[in-house]
């Protein structure tokens, strides 16, 4: 049975105004029926567009995506619980101007206080070889997620060359990115170190126990006819690190304390990573009480000032405990058991608290 089509050829080609197509084969439309197709839909625009359906995972990730990225994110609680504690150097920079430093940066460029070099051009810490580079490629850093190696000068003047990484920040007053740099000890670090902390770079109680054993010999084996000084071992723990824990900087204060041991200590004291308290500190050659008495005091206060980022102090809760060779402890090992028991009993008082063994 056949199916008569009626075509009305003006309206197909457009009206009076077009004129009529050359060559157009119309027999076709007379199976359209056959093949499902309806006529008078042809000219439809929701009919010639097809709703194509998403498969299910393909709209999961969709969906997905554009959550994060829609996300509107507070800058300081990204600065406070990520960039402060990154192994990697990052860098704020507002109109040519540096104004924020990490921890990491900060060590990299021998900046002891960022606030005295906020606010300075960021340009005068950037090696002037790689001036031109960096004004003429930031805008590729930027756009196009390029990165880019850059040397960095310290105030001391040494050179690090870092590869960086731009995030441009939306601010409609000022033209501001943050530059994150390439992880700087990754590639250096071992894959396995038995002596050293991987976090601090300190040594570890292991190391310390080996060295507090030739401090001991050392005194028990020197010339009888010269006098025989005091060697303290002192245990340190932070006992409030549970608190920097939830807010993802507890590397950030070990690390920051354990600069500040180093750097304000005696350069032949050792300070070492403890396994089940955070550090431990060997005093040798004390020649009196009355000069461990002063050694102690300034321990604690080093202590007391905290640890400090970018924007606030943060404190410490302590617990420390120490004894003397050679009276009470009389050998290496017993220095460090006497030690260990002060340190639990000043763990046992509340607040910041210092033990001496006593016998």
């Amino acid at each position: 049975m056949s199916t008569e089509v009626s075509l009305d050829i003006q309206n197909l080609d457009g009206g009076e105004i077009l004129s009529p197509a050359a060559n157009v084969d119309l027999s076709l439309l007379k199976d359209a029926k056959r093949y499902g197709v309806v006529i008078n839909d042809l000219e439809k625009i929701d009919a010639a567009i097809p709703q194509v359906e998403l498969p299910k995972q393909q709209k999961k990730k969709q969906k997905e995506r554009l959550f994060w990225q829609d996300l509107d994110v507070n800058l300081s609680d990204i600065i406070n619980l990520v960039m402060d504690s990154s192994e990697r150097p990052i860098i704020m920079v507002s109109d040519d101007k540096a104004v924020y430093f990490n921890f990491t940066a900060m060590q990299m460029l021998d900046i002891k206080d960022a606030k005295s070099w906020r606010e300075e051009p960021f340009l005068s810490f950037v090696d002037k070889q790689d001036w031109n580079l960096l004004t003429s490629s930031i805008g590729e850093m930027l756009t196009s997620a390029q990165k880019q190696k850059i040397r960095l000068r310290s105030l001391k003047g040494k050179i690090s060359p870092v590869e960086f990484q731009a995030i441009y920040l939306p601010d409609t007053k000022h033209f501001s990115f943050i530059l994150v740099g390439n992880h700087q000890n990754k590639s250096n670090k071992p894959f396995f170190n038995n002596l050293y902390d991987d976090l601090t770079g300190l040594p570890n109680f292991f190391l310390f126990e080996d060295r507090v054993q030739m401090a001991v010999n050392n005194e028990n084996y020197k010339d009888s006819r010269l006098p025989r000084d005091l060697i303290a071992v002192v245990g340190i723990n932070v006992d409030n690190i549970e608190s920097f824990r939830k807010l993802h900087l507890e590397e950030f204060v070990i690390k920051k304390l354990a600069n500040t041991l180093v750097l304000s200590l005696k350069k032949n004291y050792t300070v070492a990573r403890g396994l089940k308290y955070h550090f431990w500190i060997l005093m040798p050659d004390l020649m009196s009480g009355y000069d461990l008495d002063l050694e102690i005091k300034k321990l604690m206060a080093l202590l007391k000032e905290g640890v400090s980022d970018n924007f606030t102090t943060h404190d410490l809760t302590v617990s420390v405990g120490a004894s003397v060779f050679p009276n009470p402890a009389r050998s290496a090992k017993k220095l460090i058991e006497q030690a260990i028991e002060a340190l639990k009993q000043s763990q046992e008082q509340e607040g910041s608290s210092l033990v001496m063994f006593q016998k």
